[in-house]
């Protein structure tokens, strides 16, 4: 038996719903929008199915394809390569490879100093390391060695230095163009001297810091070739200093003979050039470099004579200035057959002329630019 009041409830609910408009109740999915994809009006339940299963069938087929894919590469060892590092620029000439001997006996540690006073500081220590030899260039047109490690050997017979100087005696070829060691060398009478053959370079402990200069321009040498004056290891010397101060190939260029770098500066070829060239009279600040002319060329009147590799040279590194005592100081190479400390005794104008003392024609200064 139907109840009175479901009967009245059921009557008002029907009434109700026929005062709708039409179109009235929506669906749940009319009435909030949802990302995931509705059955399309018309589209029977069995056909969406069956889309649905094509669409994961094709999703998983590509699923698989790219399983494969990384699965052969990692077979392959077909990973993924860094980029590869920027070739580096060419240098203005060609540069050798330093082999490892050049990195023997480092120079001291000096933090916080400037690429100047690195200079400076290498090429006293290596002054100091072949035992402090001092060569006195003075106004009175004298070349003496004023103090050595060593005793000044007997006098050799007459033309038996030059013989060596040259390397005529055993027949060898030179690699240098600056073979004539008579720079600043040429004792006065009653000065010590030490030809070829002789003093420190010709000690183990000479040659053995000789070697690791010539390390520096990819040369290996023995201690027989760095007695002869056609190995002269001036220039080189000069090259280790500036390598191990921190120059790079955009600032210097490393050379087995001084007119290298010297016509490097004069020609503008670097791009970051660390010295450029200032006629003489002048006066040096430490870090500059002294440069005269050797042997046949030895009274050069302009730099424009210089031939690049071709010119015999010297240079020395300017250590200190004492303009009230008249007096630079430099330090080079291959001096006395050793690292050696010049005294430059200044003329009447008080700056580095290349008159003054015809055993140091001073011919050109390599200014420095750098800090």
């Amino acid at each position: 038996m139907t109840r009175p009041w479901f009967v009245a409830a059921r009557r008002f609910q029907v009434m109700s719903m026929r005062a709708l408009p039409p179109g009235f109740p929506q669906r749940y999915s009319h009435c909030f929008s949802h990302d995931f994809p509705q059955r399309p009006a018309g589209l029977p339940g069995r056909a969406l199915s069956g889309a649905l299963s094509g669409v994961l069938t094709a999703l998983r087929t590509r699923l698989a394809a790219l399983a494969g894919m990384v699965a052969a590469c990692l077979l392959t060892a077909c990973a993924v390569q860094p980029p590869a590092a920027p070739a580096s620029p060419p240098t203005a000439r060609p540069q050798a490879v330093p082999l490892a001997q050049a990195g023997q006996q480092p120079p001291a540690p000096m933090p916080g100093a400037t690429p100047r006073q690195r200079i400076v500081q290498i090429a006293l220590q290596e002054w100091q390391r072949w035992g402090g030899q001092t060569i006195r260039i003075g106004r009175d047109d004298t070349a003496c060695v004023v103090s050595s490690p060593l005793p000044p050997p007997p006098a050799l017979p007459d033309g038996i230095e030059a013989l060596i100087q040259n390397g005529t005696l055993n027949g060898s070829l030179a690699s240098s163009a600056d073979t004539d060691e008579s720079f600043g060398t040429t004792a006065a009478p009653g000065c010590a001297g030490f030809p070829d053959g002789t003093g420190m370079e010709a000690t183990p402990q000479g040659c053995a810091l000789a070697q690791r200069y010539w390390a520096i321009v990819g040369k290996e040498v023995d201690c027989q070739q760095i007695t002869e004056g056609r190995w002269a290891w001036s220039a080189v010397f000069i090259s280790w200093v500036l390598r191990q101060a921190g120059l790079n190939e955009r600032q210097f260029l490393t050379g087995q003979s001084h007119s290298m770098y010297v016509v490097d500066a004069r020609d503008g070829v670097l791009p970051a050039p660390a010295f450029r060239l200032e006629p003489l009279p002048a006066m040096p600040r430490p870090g500059d470099i002294l440069c005269a002319g050797r042997g046949r060329d030895k009274y050069l009147t302009s730099v424009d004579e210089i031939g690049f590799g071709t010119t015999p040279m010297h240079c020395d590194i300017v250590v200190e200035v004492d303009a009230t005592a008249r007096v630079v100081k430099t330090i080079g190479g291959n001096l006395q057959q050793s690292v050696s400390m010049e005294l430059v005794e200044l003329g009447d104008s008080g700056l580095v002329d290349g008159f003054t003392n015809s055993h140091a024609p001073w011919l050109v200064l390599m200014r420095n630019q750098l800090p």
